[in-house]
């Protein structure tokens, strides 16, 4: 999983160096609540957002190309292993060992979420 995370990384570090707005909050949130859906849910009727609140279109597909490769790679990889739990998943992705030769981490793209704040379910126990 480090390895798919950090592609993820890398290809949106990428996209930041010329598009400066992907570390906005709005941006960010949506980037991370893609991958909510996506992968740490698991929730199967999620589709990524075509719009990420980035300033061009070509930016927002490639946001949305880099999320896509990474929710299909990730899945596909824990298909196979017992990495089902919510909190498992939540803390592959939070996973602050992994950084770009940046030295920026989840939190720059995606920002965190306390695993404490959801149940098992992944549903929300307790809000900020």
């Amino acid at each position: 999983m480090q390895e798919i995370l950090k592609r993820l990384l890398v290809s949106l570090e990428k996209i930041g160096e010329h598009h400066e707005e992907l570390f906005d909050s709005e941006v960010r949130e949506r980037i991370g609540n893609a991958i909510m859906d996506g992968f740490i849910r698991r929730r199967p009727d999620s589709e990524v957002d075509n719009d990420f609140g980035l300033f061009s279109p070509e930016a927002n597909e490639a946001v949305r190309s880099a999320i896509v490769a990474f929710l299909s790679e990730a899945n596909r990889v824990c298909e196979g292993i017992e990495f089902n739990s919510f909190h498992d998943r939540l803390n592959a992705v939070q996973d602050a060992g992994v950084r770009t030769n940046a030295g920026n981490d989840y939190d720059e793209f995606f920002g965190h979420t306390p695993p404490e704040f959801y149940d098992e379910n992944g549903n929300v126990i307790r809000k900020y």
